[in-house]
């Protein structure tokens, strides 16, 4: 529950930068990969989707811009972040490892840029699979430690020394300093793969992105 707070407070206060500072850190690159996360997602006319750490809602929009008449749940800690209301979307704020929905209720459920902030990443991936319908699909996207990736130098320079002390102070705030430790600290790819598995997700994927500082993570509810 204290990371809980403290990640809320650090959300809360760059909640007018952060769409700018993120296009702006990825170099415009992270459209393009929710778009390819909504993709893998495979969603229908009708369904009723999660999002979970909806943020500022761009996962939320994009899916919503495909297919207007889906119902989506749109789940986060900071309410500062989101959009005002949109249509056919129910926004929640609620903790990501405490989902608060019956089992079975959603078609599909979706994560971007959520799990790195987690204290209980294992609990959450549990929650998401309950949550899911039986041949529902779950998608998560994040940013990961290249490890010994051709790119991991230059990553580390930029990610870990370059941005933060550049990006806390466009924001005011020591915020970036933190989403540096959250990636340096996160899991490998191949670990949060035998996550999903561990929760029951069958055919478990990872597609690498950004040169191998990005996976999309992706498996069904058998």
């Amino acid at each position: 529950m204290e990371r809980e707070v403290v990640v809320r407070d650090i959300f809360k206060s760059i909640s007018t930068k952060y769409d700018f500072i993120d296009s702006l850190m990825s170099f415009g690159l992270d459209k393009r990969w929710r778009r390819t996360v909504i993709d893998l997602l495979e969603i229908e006319e009708g369904m009723r989707i999660e999002d979970i750490g909806a943020g500022s809602g761009k996962a939320t929009e994009e899916m919503l811009r495909r297919i207007p008449n889906l119902n989506i749940d749109a789940v986060d800690l900071t309410k500062e972040m989101f959009p005002d209301p949109i249509r056919n979307v129910n926004f929640t704020v609620a903790s990501a490892e405490e989902l608060p929905f019956e089992n079975e209720t959603f078609d599909r459920c979706v994560s971007c840029f959520l799990t790195r902030n987690l204290q209980a990443l294992q609990k959450y991936i549990d929650e998401s699979y309950r949550t899911l319908k039986t041949g529902g699909i779950f998608c998560n996207m994040d940013i990961f430690d290249p490890g010994k990736n051709f790119i991991a130098p230059a990553f580390r320079i930029y990610f870990y020394k370059f941005i933060p002390p550049i990006m806390n102070r466009v924001s005011h705030t020591e915020a970036y300093t933190y989403l540096a430790n959250s990636v340096k600290n996160f899991v490998s790819p191949a670990r949060f793969s035998q996550m999903m598995e561990k929760s029951g997700y069958s055919n478990v994927r990872a597609f690498r992105l950004g040169a191998g500082s990005v996976y999309i993570h992706r498996g069904v509810k058998a």
